[in-house]
């Protein structure tokens, strides 16, 4: 699982102490750098479709929402998170100075992933082996000059819904500033699954009523081709190793 913290321009230095991705250059210095680099990035307003060729996509934008696609995408989650993302596809906010969450796409191109083994899924078992692999990591994030970070537990605990063939899920994590939230959407296609990610204050995602509007909003707007949708998988195709069990005890 990938984290994003929140961006904070104070974070800056913590930010510095990852290592650069290699396709990006090197990670901006000061507050200035860090503003000019997101003052670049090529944003789209709505409404409109946007496609994504690498998952055979379409996202359909609404009023008062933007996008980000492709290269830009990346890079902003790069100037986000500090790590590298080569699977994002693009990144959903709203077009407001005071937007305080974003939506990730992020595509893996697994195979087909079968759904009838979602009666093994464990939540119990998969926020314990969760909470595990973040204390396992926190020495790794100690040296690289980040807080570390644990899991308090489930804000909503898996779910799927076959009729959109989409599994959602919650976690609340801290750090000594405080907690967030990291809420989750894994939708499944005829050659892989698209992630969707979105970060933000526990306080916002209880006040949304379950799940955030714009989570809510970017599955809506989200969708497979005619062609590789999960329902036009046939026999020949490439198919996981794994079942949508596996996937969630990868994911998490």
């Amino acid at each position: 699982m990938r984290f994003f913290p929140r961006l904070c321009l104070a974070a800056l230095c913590a930010f510095a102490a990852v290592p650069a991705a290699a396709d990006q250059g090197s990670y901006p210095q000061t507050e200035e750098e860090l503003e000019n680099a997101f003052d670049r990035l090529n944003w789209h307003g709505g409404p409109g479709s946007h496609t994504l060729p690498n998952s055979h996509a379409v996202i359909r934008l609404r009023s008062g929402q933007i996008i980000l696609l492709g290269d830009d995408a990346q890079r902003y989650s790069w100037l986000v998170s500090g790590a590298e993302s080569p699977n994002t596809e693009a990144v959903l906010s709203y077009d407001s100075a005071s937007a305080k969450s974003d939506v990730y796409f992020d595509w893996r191109d697994e195979g087909y992933i079968s759904d009838a083994d979602w009666a093994d899924v464990n939540a119990d078992q998969l926020l314990a082996d969760y909470r595990s692999g973040t204390e396992a990591g926190n020495d790794e994030r100690i040296d690289n000059g980040l807080e570390p970070m644990h899991a308090v537990g489930w804000l909503e605990a898996p779910h799927y819904d076959k009729a959109t063939n989409t599994v959602t899920y919650a976690m609340e994590l801290k750090d000594k500033d405080g907690s967030w939230a990291n809420a989750f959407a894994l939708r499944l296609g005829r050659a892989g699954y698209t992630e969707f990610i979105w970060v933000g204050s526990v306080g916002l995602f209880q006040s949304a009523g379950g799940r955030p509007a714009l989570l809510n909003q970017a599955l809506a707007s989200h969708s497979f081709e005619e062609g590789h949708r999960y329902a036009d998988f046939k026999p020949g195709d490439k198919v996981a190793s794994y079942g949508i069990a596996g996937l969630m005890a990868a994911a998490i």
